[in-house]
């Protein structure tokens, strides 16, 4: 399968949505109340939540013509944090989410350390995905308390950059 990663413009909006609103289901099945699904696509996958990361952060997405997949960074107290990475649950295993997230670190600005992650504790696919591409857990993150369900995970650049 040929796809291409690139930044995404406030006219993706619609297209990013929809990698959430397909994605977010089928991924928290069994992990999380159907509830926290529902707030999670009520306020992080929102028309006016979606356009502000695309307009203040680093939104990507992938295209295979259409919007297969995506990443959403920001900062949080001065961290670089990589909030969303999504793939479509019928492309997934075909190195999108490898690709969005190459091209994230490449999207940073240059002397960035490490870019952070938070993940749910009982997402075990999502989090072999992030130690296999060079993440690992850390206390050393963020101020926000994430609770007993949330872990951070973090990635030291400076190795993938020299």
């Amino acid at each position: 399968m040929t796809f291409t990663v690139r930044r995404a413009e406030p006219a993706d909006t619609e297209s990013v949505r929809e990698v959430g609103l397909r994605t977010w289901p089928v991924a928290y099945d069994g992990i999380v109340a159907p509830e926290f699904v529902e707030q999670g696509l009520a306020e992080w996958w929102s028309p006016e939540a979606v356009r502000r990361g695309i307009e203040r952060g680093i939104t990507l997405v992938a295209e295979a013509p259409d919007v297969i997949g995506m990443a959403g960074l920001g900062q949080e107290d001065g961290l670089w944090v990589m909030w969303k990475l999504y793939v479509l649950p019928e492309q997934q295993g075909r190195g999108v989410g490898r690709a969005l997230l190459d091209r994230a670190i490449e999207a940073l600005p240059e002397g960035t350390e490490r870019l952070l992650l938070d993940v749910l504790v009982a997402n075990e696919p999502a989090i072999r995905f992030y130690r296999a591409h060079g993440f690992e857990r850390t206390d050393d993150a963020p101020s926000r308390d994430l609770g007993r369900e949330l872990m951070w995970m973090s990635r030291d650049l400076r190795a993938a950059r020299t």
